[in-house]
């Protein structure tokens, strides 16, 4: 039966429907990918930056992780994040907090980009939908490192913006200055939703100087802004790694921004989203075709806009259902705990992913390995490094010598001279071990993923 306009709804677990159950489904891909082994190598280095951080009571300048950055300037991006990884590390044992973490910040994110898609169509089946396309966009990255807290507040951010609730945003965005440098996207969402709303310019400007304040007040304080000029001039490192390419929009992966971006344009066309509202729209989906990283978001911000695209359904035309309201009660209970199940067989790092046997063969010599290894060594204190992930570190140069080295041309001599290498870890299908193994090294330790070999 449906409520007559006007007439109070009975309480929210008379009104369930297997549409609101619909909202749900998604939780199941957050858990389940919350199980998986841990592949992330960024991670694991910002774990041991948190365990520095606690000791010292003070947050991270130099590196403390490389002997070919040694004593180099270095700031922790990610402090805030940083410490609380280190916190949870000391508290648990090993990383069985990892899937509570993702699960959180997952549920969260969709939690918060559902209310906002909510309040421009009151209909759980689009709402749903929408999600589902956030879920198959965030499943790669439901990883553990500081971006997914950077997710959160973005939602939490959106969520705070579209109530109106504007004096909350100088505080997230200070909470988001120390997790991650994607805290300009705060900067930025700021600045449009006042063209948007068309707020005046001395109250757009107060905010907006408000928010700049309080993210120059973190544990860095201006050292933020140092942070994120050392990012952008060595955006050239980034082109050697996978994750800022340019995303390719006939994957299946990127297939639910594309959707996302047709609901978009035929949602506008409709009249669905305002003109005002494509200050926040044109940009942030132009942004989100700059990198694969960029997808995730970009759709955050965009989702509520795409579920615009179906009508929105009227007060007096919802659903209420007096007798299987129980039972969907259940089936809803049932699918927020059930899935936890699948967190039993959680099994820490991925040992197909990271050299968990080939590390126990490393000595205390100068070592040579990659970026993907980097992290993972850190984690099992096998340091200091030769490389990580950390681009805004070592830099374009650095990184394309490394790679050649990593292909085995002619540059590996003069890399391992420099460095007096007396080890490596290699991936066994790498070149540098095709050339080791013809310069007579010897193999210490192999199997179909690593080899280890030592200066004879």
């Amino acid at each position: 039966m449906s409520a007559a306009i006007g007439e109070p709804l009975p309480p929210i677990w008379r009104r369930l429907t297997v549409r609101h159950l619909l909202l749900l489904t998604p939780w199941i891909g957050v858990v389940v990918g919350a199980s998986r082994p841990i592949r992330d190598n960024s991670f694991l280095w910002h774990v041991r930056a948190g365990d520095l951080q606690l000791a010292a009571g003070k947050v991270l300048t130099v590196d403390p992780f490389s002997y070919t950055m040694v004593g180099k300037p270095w700031r922790t991006q990610s402090w805030l994040a940083d410490l609380l990884y280190g916190t949870l590390e000391q508290g648990a044992v090993g990383l069985d907090w990892v899937p509570w973490l993702l699960i959180i910040c997952g549920g969260l994110v969709l939690a918060l980009v559902g209310l906002a898609a909510f309040r421009r169509v009151s209909d759980p089946l689009p709402v749903a939908l929408a999600l589902f396309a956030l879920l198959w966009l965030g499943l790669p990255n439901l990883v553990p490192r500081p971006v997914i807290l950077s997710f959160v507040l973005l939602a939490l951010l959106v969520v705070t913006l579209e109530a109106e609730a504007e004096w909350a945003a100088p505080l997230i965005l200070w909470v988001w200055a120390g997790v991650h440098g994607s805290f300009v996207l705060g900067l930025g969402l700021l600045l449009l939703d006042a063209l948007r709303r068309r707020i005046a310019w001395r109250r757009a400007v107060g905010r907006i100087l408000v928010s700049l304040i309080a993210v120059s007040l973190t544990a860095h304080g201006l050292g933020v802004w140092a942070m994120l000029s050392s990012f952008l001039s060595n955006r050239e490192a980034l082109s050697f790694i996978s994750e800022w390419a340019t995303p390719d929009l006939l994957s299946i992966a990127v297939a639910p921004y594309v959707l996302i971006i047709a609901a978009v344009i035929v949602a506008a066309a409709s009249g669905r989203i305002k003109v005002r509202e494509l200050w926040v729209v044109v940009p942030f989906l132009v942004f989100g075709l700059t990198s694969a990283r960029a997808i995730m978001p970009a759709a955050i911000v965009l989702v509520p806009f795409a579920a615009s695209v179906w009508p929105s359904a009227r007060r007096g035309e919802m659903i209420v259902t007096r007798g299987p309201a129980l039972v969907n009660l259940v089936l809803a209970a049932a699918l927020m705990v059930l899935p936890l199940l699948a967190l039993r067989g959680f099994e820490g790092v991925d040992t197909n992913r990271f050299p968990v046997e080939a590390a126990g063969y490393l000595r205390t010599d100068p070592v040579w390995h990659d970026d993907r290894t980097g992290g993972y060594l850190i984690y099992v204190d096998r340091l200091p490094v030769f490389v990580d992930d950390r681009a805004e570190l070592y830099g374009a140069d650095f990184f394309g010598e490394f790679v050649n080295t990593r292909r085995g041309t002619p540059v590996w001599k003069s890399v391992f001279e420099q460095y007096d290498i007396e080890q490596a870890l290699v991936a066994t299908d790498a070149g540098l071990a095709n050339v080791l193994t013809a310069e007579g090294w010897r193999v210490d330790f192999t199997d179909d993923r690593w080899t280890v070999f030592s200066r004879s």
